[in-house]
C-alpha cells in the first residue's frame, strides 16, 4: 500500500469528452509524488489541525478531563488485564463489585496492543499520542488510495482524503479516541475490500477480517456500521460478475468473515450479555440522531465558516451537541454535487470502466443506507411518526441496542461524498495543463483546511503528583476496598465525567477495587447507591458501605489535576461535588462514630479512613 500511486494517463471513473479541445492531455511523466513526501503532508497537516502545540506531546491529550482519560485509563487496563486472563480483562476495578464492567465502553483492544509496544519507550501519553497523530494520517492516506481508484490526478484524491479526514463530523469528536482511531480504519477496512475484489487471495481475505476485527473491537459503532456497508458493497460487488466467475470473490469473503466472527464473536457475546438487561439498553432519543439542519452546523469557534451566513446560526454552542454538527464542508458540497453529475453522465454513456462505476455507486449506496440509520427509530413527518429500519436493527441486531448516538452511523455517507468530490475535482483538473494541476489542488487543499480549522479542547495528564498522595498511602496498606467521597454518578453530571475519571486514571497505581467508577454506563441502582454513601459518616452511609465491603474511605479535598473544558470548573470544582472543602472534611471525620474507623491519616489531598469491621 506503499507503493506510488499509478500513473496520470491512467483513465478516470468517468471519461471527459474526447476531441472537445478544452481538456489537454496529462503528459506520459506525470505521476503522483513518492508515498514517503505524501504522508509528510499529511503528518504536517494532522498536526496543525489536531495537535499544533507539539511541546505538548507528552503531557496533554486531546479532548477533557472526561472521556479522554476514560480512553487512556480503559487501554492501560485492557494493558494490565491480559496478561492475569480473561476475567480480570473484563473485571477491572471500578463499580465493585459489578462484574463485566470493561463492557460498558468499546474495550479498544487492538489500540492497546500498539500502545502497549509503544509505552516502554515513548511513555503512557506520549505513545498515545503517536498513535493519535497517526490515526489522522492513515485516514488520510487510506481515503487518498481509495480516490485513486476513480480519479486519473492525483491531487484529486489528495484533496478526497482531506474533506473526510477532517470533516466537521470527525474533527469534532478529536477528544473521542476510539472514534478518532476508528474513523481512520473505516476507509481502510472498505480499501481492503476492494483489493480483495482485484484479485481475490488467502492473503487479502485475512487482512481484509483482521482489519475488520481492529474497527470493530477499537470502534463498535463503526464496526456494527461497517458490517453492513461491507455486505452491501461486496454483494454488489459479486452480483456484477458472470455467474461462472463468482467462486474466487465467494472464497476469499468467506475466509474473511469466518476470521471475523471468530475472533469478534468472544467479545460481542460480553455486549450482548450486557445488553440483556434492560438498564443497559438505550432507548432511542431523536436528540441523538441527524436532523436535516446539522448538515448547516459545523463546530463552534470555527476560524473560517463562522463568518459566513446561514451556518453561524445553527452552529452556535448552544444550538446542539456535538453529535449533530455534520456539515459536510464546501469544498465536499460544491464538487461532490460535479462528481453525482459526471457519474451519473458516464452511466447513461455507459463508462469505459464499469467496475470502478460500480463500486462508486455501492459506496454510495452504502453512504445513503447509513444516514437512513442515523435518522434513528423514528421522524415525524407531517404529524405523524413514521417509523425507519434502525428500529428493527436496535430491536434484532447484536449490538444495535447499545447505541444511543446514532448520528455517528452518518459517517459512510461522508465517506461516500469525499469519494464523489474526487471525481468532480478530477474533471476540473483535467481542465488545467500539468504544471498548473498541483497549484489548482493545493489552493483546494488550503480552503479545505482553512474550513477545517476549529478550537480544540486539550487536558493535561495527572500524573501522581496531582493525586495529593492518596495512592501512595493505599499502595503502603494491604489490599481493600475504597470508596472516594464525594461519590459521583451519572445523575450527579459533570461532576461524575470530570470528577471520576481523573481519580479513576491514577487509581491504577495502587490497583485496589473501587466502588466508584466512570464510563458509557453505571450498574443497576449506582445512582441510590451514590446518594447514600454521600451521607457519609451517618449510620446508612457506614452500613452500605460494609455491605460493599469497603475498608478505605478517602475524602478529598482537592481535585485530581485540571478540569477541561474550562467551562466546567464552577460544577466540579466545589464543596460537595468534586471535593470537599477542609471544614468539610474535617467535620466528616470528627462525626465518625466511636470505634467506627482507625485514627484517620491527614493526606495532602483529603484524608484517608480505614474503616474497623
Amino acid at each position: 500500500m506503499l507503493n506510488g500511486a499509478p500513473p496520470v494517463s491512467e483513465r478516470p471513473v468517468v471519461d471527459e469528452d474526447e476531441g472537445d479541445g478544452d481538456s489537454p492531455e496529462p503528459t506520459a511523466g506525470e505521476r503522483a509524488p513518492h508515498a514517503l513526501i505524501l504522508l509528510g503532508l499529511f503528518l504536517a497537516i494532522a498536526i496543525g489541525l489536531t495537535f499544533p502545540n507539539v511541546s505538548r506531546l507528552r503531557t496533554y491529550v486531546a479532548g477533557d478531563s472526561g472521556d479522554s482519560l476514560l480512553n487512556l485509563w480503559i487501554i492501560r487496563r485492557v494493558e494490565i488485564g491480559l496478561p492475569h486472563g480473561w476475567s480480570a480483562l473484563w473485571n477491572p476495578p471500578i463499580f465493585f463489585p459489578a462484574r463485566n464492567v470493561l463492557a460498558y465502553s468499546d474495550t479498544m483492544l487492538p489500540v492497546a496492543f500498539v500502545h502497549w509496544l509503544l509505552r516502554p519507550f515513548l511513555g503512557d501519553v506520549l505513545a498515545l499520542n503517536v498513535i493519535y497523530l497517526g490515526a489522522w494520517v492513515l485516514s488520510s492516506w487510506c481515503v487518498y488510495r481509495l480516490a485513486m481508484r476513480f480519479v486519473r490526478h492525483w491531487g484529486a484524491a489528495f484533496v478526497s482524503a482531506l474533506t473526510y479526514t477532517y470533516a466537521v463530523g470527525r474533527l469534532i469528536h478529536h477528544q473521542h479516541f476510539q472514534l478518532v482511531v476508528g474513523g481512520a480504519l473505516v476507509p481502510l477496512v472498505l480499501l481492503l475490500l476492494l483489493r480483495l475484489f482485484d484479485r481475490p487471495s488467502s492473503a487479502r481475505a485475512v487482512a481484509l477480517g483482521l482489519g475488520s476485527v481492529a474497527l470493530t473491537l477499537t470502534a463498535s459503532y463503526f464496526g456494527a456500521l461497517m458490517g453492513l456497508v461491507l455486505a452491501l458493497v461486496a454483494g454488489g460487488l459479486v452480483l456484477g460478475h458472470r455467474p461462472g466467475t463468482r467462486r474466487p470473490y465467494l472464497r476469499a469473503l468467506t475466509t474473511a468473515a469466518a476470521i471475523a466472527v471468530v475472533l469478534i464473536a468472544p467479545f460481542s457475546l460480553k455486549y450482548v450479555q450486557l445488553q440483556e438487561q434492560p438498564e443497559f439498553r438505550r432507548h432511542f432519543v431523536a436528540a441523538n440522531a441527524v436532523h436535516a439542519a446539522d448538515f448547516l452546523a459545523t463546530a463552534p469557534h470555527n476560524y473560517v465558516l463562522d463568518h459566513l451566513p446561514v451556518i453561524p446560526r445553527d452552529s452556535r454552542p448552544e444550538s446542539r451537541g456535538i453529535e449533530n454538527r455534520l456539515f459536510p464542508g464546501l469544498v465536499t458540497i460544491a464538487f461532490a454535487g460535479l462528481g453525482v453529475v459526471l457519474v451519473g453522465r458516464g452511466l447513461r454513456r455507459r463508462a469505459k470502466r464499469p467496475r470502478r462505476v460500480l463500486e462508486l455507486l455501492l459506496v454510495t449506496c452504502a453512504g445513503l443506507f447509513g444516514t437512513v440509520l442515523s435518522l434513528g427509530d423514528w421522524v415525524r413527518f407531517d404529524g405523524h411518526r413514521i417509523y425507519l429500519p434502525f428500529k428493527l436493527f436496535r430491536r434484532f441486531v447484536p449490538g444495535f441496542a447499545g447505541m444511543r448516538a446514532v448520528s455517528r452511523l452518518e459517517l459512510a455517507l461522508q465517506l461516500a461524498l469525499a469519494l464523489l468530490a474526487a471525481v468532480g475535482i478530477d474533471a476540473l483538473l483535467g481542465r488545467f495543463r500539468s504544471r498548473s494541476r498541483a497549484i489548482v489542488a493545493i489552493a483546494l487543499a488550503a480552503a479545505v483546511v482553512a474550513e477545517c480549522s476549529i478550537a480544540l479542547v486539550f487536558v493535561r495528564v495527572p500524573t501522581t503528583a496531582d493525586d495529593g498522595g492518596v495512592d501512595t498511602a493505599l499502595r503502603a496498606r494491604p489490599t481493600g476496598v475504597v470508596l472516594e467521597l464525594p461519590i459521583s454518578s451519572a445523575k450527579s453530571g459533570l461532576p461524575w465525567v470530570y470528577g471520576e475519571a481523573p481519580r479513576q486514571l491514577l487509581a491504577l497505581g495502587d490497583h485496589d477495587p473501587r466502588v466508584n467508577g466512570y464510563s458509557g454506563f453505571q450498574p443497576k441502582g449506582f445512582d441510590t447507591e451514590a446518594a447514600v454513601l454521600n451521607h457519609f459518616p451517618a449510620p446508612d452511609a457506614l452500613a452500605l458501605a460494609h455491605q460493599l465491603r469497603v475498608r478505605y474511605v478517602v475524602l478529598r479535598t482537592k481535585l485530581v489535576g485540571d478540569v477541561s473544558p474550562a467551562t466546567a470548573i464552577p460544577a466540579v470544582d466545589r464543596n460537595g461535588a468534586g471535593r470537599y472543602d477542609d471544614q468539610t472534611a474535617a467535620d466528616l471525620v470528627a462525626a465518625l462514630p466511636p470505634g467506627a474507623a482507625g485514627p484517620p491519616v491527614r493526606l495532602e489531598g483529603g484524608y484517608l479512613v480505614e474503616l474497623t469491621k
